[in-house]
């Protein structure tokens, strides 16, 4: 009765658990990383999985086409705004980008970014296959081939907001203070409002009655979200800085093969395919799990007898760990 128990409460979170044999059922996608690199601007090594358009059709990712207008590197199309790339670290699989409405050379006001950009569009809510994603798979190796996983943020908020009345808040902060140029709003001035940059993640239920958002805007610039000093060179850091993005996510099957679709980068930053059991780490992995089941994943008959066998003879140790584990105490169940 106990193990049947077990199973049965090791069943309901099965897809959060899935043991991968990195092996099995696993086949080769052939991608080519033989290209010689291209370059364009400040960026000299644009090579897998990017390529510029003008490089032959066999190099690079088509996802990833990249196209050299004036001397800047221009991400194209994504979400329909155009982007400078700044940075492009394969070490890290990060990109860094910039509006390319954005003007750096005056530290004393900042200007507009021509696009909105929200976290949300890069999640699986929004779309099934996200070519980038805002957070970074890290794993923490540990005994039994398990692997911890977390997902630091590369990127986070901020909206800029327009008021009909003026916002006494330490996370608002005036842009009437600075010298502040928006050709771009969305809201009739007919009315004086007041404009405010509101630093972080901004829930429903933060922003003010008087107030609503004109655009959200991501950024990867250092700085304490919960300074109440934050200034408008601070801002302005923050928007001509940019935001990263990663590809690592997208491209775990060019790396490690369909069916190993998860991979991430270990302790020492080195890449690592998936092989034993995902322990949550993030509530979102549940999501992550159900982008992977949703793809091209075919299961032949001895690999998928051990699967069902490996969820069997885990599920006590699910029910154990799931009634004792840190992770889990607070609230008896994961927050999804």
């Amino acid at each position: 009765m106990a193990r049947g128990l077990a199973f049965t409460v090791g069943l309901t979170v099965l897809i959060a658990l899935v043991l991968v044999h990195p092996t099995c059922c696993a086949t080769t996608a052939m991608v080519n990383h033989t290209c010689s690199a291209s370059s364009c601007g400040n960026i000299h090594n644009i090579s897998f999985p990017f390529r510029l358009n003008t490089d032959p059709e066999n190099c690079g990712d088509p996802r990833y086409e990249l196209s050299c207008e004036n001397n800047h590197t221009v991400l194209l199309y994504l979400f329909g705004g155009k982007y400078f790339v700044q940075e492009i670290s394969y070490n890290n699989y990060t990109i860094r980008i910039v509006d390319s409405g954005m003007h750096k050379d005056n530290y004393f006001s900042f200007s507009t970014p021509t696009y909105s950009l929200s976290l949300h569009k890069f999640s699986l809510e929004y779309v099934d296959t996200p070519t980038y994603t805002t957070d970074l798979w890290k794993g923490t190796d540990l005994p039994n081939d398990t692997v911890l996983f977390n997902y630091p943020q590369l990127s986070r908020s901020l909206a800029l907001m327009s008021c009909e009345k003026p916002v006494n808040s330490p996370l608002y902060l005036d842009t009437s203070t600075c010298n502040y140029n928006d050709n771009s709003s969305s809201i009739s001035d007919s009315k004086r409002r007041y404009r405010y940059v509101k630093v972080g993640r901004t829930k429903a239920s933060e922003v003010e009655d008087s107030c609503q958002v004109e655009k959200m805007i991501l950024t990867s610039w250092p700085i304490n979200n919960d300074d109440p000093n934050i200034s408008c060179t601070d801002v302005h850091n923050e928007l001509a800085y940019g935001f990263e993005l990663s590809w690592l996510e997208s491209n775990c099957g060019s790396y490690c093969g369909r069916f190993n679709y998860y991979c991430y980068l270990n302790d020492t930053n080195h890449l690592q395919c998936v092989g034993g059991i995902i322990f949550m780490a993030d509530p979102g992995l549940l999501d992550r799990i159900r982008y992977t089941l949703q793809g091209e994943v075919s299961f032949s008959k001895s690999c998928l007898k051990d699967f069902w066998f490996s969820i069997w003879d885990n599920a006590e140790w699910w029910y154990k760990i799931k009634n004792t584990h840190p992770l889990f105490i607070a609230t008896g169940e994961v927050s999804i």
